[in-house]
């Protein structure tokens, strides 16, 4: 596969994304308790308090009547005495009265404007300390002050206080409030960045961009929970469109995809049509059932075959116990005649589908098995069935598929959104590419998006219908899912059902008929 040069937002949808993070949420709040615990040890170990002991001076003219001279006179020579406050003389000189080589506190001086006032802050690293460093200061100044200015003085009138509480705790406080959302943030772009990187599928464009196939079809999201009582208890429903409750494009969609299984049925007389997957949990085996039920519903002779003897599902899915002397797995180990094969064939109820199940077998049982251990049995079907729908175990596990693939006649893949990496899903294409089954695509399963969320009467692409959130269609069909309508829909399913085939069909007449007529 071709590595992509540009970067293109469509092929992202903000719905996986935001799943991603919801997934990895654990990973937020982690990261916002070691940015706490990371900015108090530092504040415990390296932070050093300071405590400020502050002292208000008032600047007075020696002229003055009373002692007290104007503002308007006093004003511009407060900021010059707040300089020599400040300055290194002043400061040495209050070093030495403390006994000291150098000054051991810090000193600010203010001046609000307009005043003839002088504030004077000394912070040190005790409260001791801060307390006579100011006293030092206020000793010794007038010394230099006197010197300076001979129209003025410098009059202390409050202070200094002995200072209880470090005069930066309030800073330390606010860093260490602000460092669980500073962690939690930081955490929550390296989790988009790592969405973005994964380069999993998530739009049905993107998929065209990124995997290396034809795309048959988009299947979008389904509800397995009919209920809340479902949801609850956590029991899902599998999604076979034989359901009243599946939606009319969910049913639409798989006889589409099964309308492409005639094509090739028809054209080049294939049977045997494997359904596989990179991954565990990407949609194969329902999909698989539901492609075998749909053929069932215009063909006689169609078997669904489960060579999953790792993880069976069929029988699940379908609700049917496996008979353990009949079954697949049986048959690979034991043999089997005719007779028994026709019995292992288990008709599901209201349709005309057969189903051949099987039992998991244990590991080295089923490596030792070979294409040569299933040819005989694929062959027998073959002369019993006209479409035989092979459901095997992912790609990504085992090699089962590759092993069928060169004894089926067309193969497919089922890719889950937003699950695997599309260059693996690519890898998973060029195996199966290399089988002597026609690669017929790839079928993007299980799509959410975020707009089908948000606004669930507006759909971006294809069909469109969400999961669980309310269906709004296209092509003007308006489907509601109030009670009252739930009855009349359940009701009508057959006949849509029909109308929906009916078309499909309609469809491959009309392009066959085009075919032979270009002939």
């Amino acid at each position: 596969m071709e590595e992509r040069k540009h970067f293109n937002w469509s092929d992202y949808d903000l719905f996986c994304i935001l799943r991603f993070l919801l997934r990895n949420c654990w990973l937020i709040l982690v990261a916002a308790l070691i940015a706490v615990m990371s900015i108090f040890l530092v504040e415990t170990f390296i932070f050093t308090p300071q405590y400020t002991s502050t002292t208000t001076f008032s600047v007075t003219s020696r002229s003055s009547v009373g002692g007290m001279g104007t503002v308007a006179a006093t004003d511009t020579l407060a900021g010059q005495f707040g300089e020599v406050l400040q300055s290194n003389i002043v400061q040495q000189a209050a070093a030495k009265r403390m006994g000291l080589g150098s000054f051991p506190a810090t000193i600010s001086v203010t001046v609000p404007a307009g005043t003839n006032i002088i504030q004077m802050s000394v912070s040190a690293e005790s409260p001791e300390l801060a307390y006579k460093s100011a006293l030092a200061v206020i000793d010794c100044h007038s010394e230099y002050t006197a010197m300076v200015f001979t129209s003025a003085t410098l009059d202390s009138i409050n202070g200094p206080m002995l200072p209880s509480t470090p005069s930066n705790q309030a800073s330390q406080t606010q860093l260490l409030r602000l460092s669980a959302p500073l962690g939690a943030a930081a955490m929550t772009v390296l989790l988009v960045f790592l969405a973005i990187q994964a380069d999993t599928v998530q739009t049905p464009g993107g998929a065209k961009h990124q995997i290396d196939g034809k795309q048959l079809a988009v299947i979008y999201h389904e509800r397995t929970h009919r209920s809340l009582k479902d949801r609850l208890r956590r029991r899902k429903h599998s999604l076979l469109i034989s359901n009243p409750t599946c939606s009319f494009y969910y049913t639409e969609t798989i006889h589409l995809l099964r309308v492409l299984l005639e094509r090739q049925h028809e054209k080049k007389g294939s049977q045997l049509f494997l359904i596989s997957s990179y991954g565990e949990n990407e949609g194969k085996s329902t999909i698989a059932a539901n492609l075998a039920l749909s053929l069932a519903q215009k063909h006689e002779r169609v078997l669904l075959l489960d060579a999953d003897l790792r993880k069976p599902a069929q029988g699940l899915i379908f609700e049917k116990e496996v008979d353990p002397r009949r079954n697949v797995s049986r048959f690979l180990s034991f043999g089997f005649t005719d007779g028994q094969l026709d019995e292992a064939a288990v008709p599901i109820d209201g349709t005309k589908l057969h189903l051949m199940p099987a039992k998991a077998l244990p590991r080295k049982k089923v490596e030792s098995f070979s294409a040569n251990s299933f040819r005989p049995l694929l062959e027998a079907l073959r002369r019993k069935y006209s479409y035989i729908i092979i459901d095997t175990p992912p790609m990504g596990l085992f090699v089962d598929a590759e092993v069928l693939g060169d004894l089926a006649d067309v193969s497919m893949l089922v890719v889950r959104q937003d699950v695997m990496p599309a260059i693996v899903i690519n890898d998973a294409i060029d195996s199966l590419s290399d089988t002597k089954a026609e690669f017929l695509g790839y079928v993007l399963n299980n799509v959410q998006s975020f707009r089908a969320v948000v606004l669930p009467g507006a759909r971006g692409y294809g069909y469109g219908y969400g999961y669980g959130y309310g269906y709004g269609y296209g092509y003007g069909y308006g489907y509601g899912y109030s009670k009252k309508k739930k009855a009349s829909k359940a009701a009508s399913y057959r006949g849509s059902e029909s109308a929906s085939s009916h078309r499909a069909d309609a469809k491959a007449d009309s392009e066959k008929q085009e075919g032979d007529h270009n002939g």
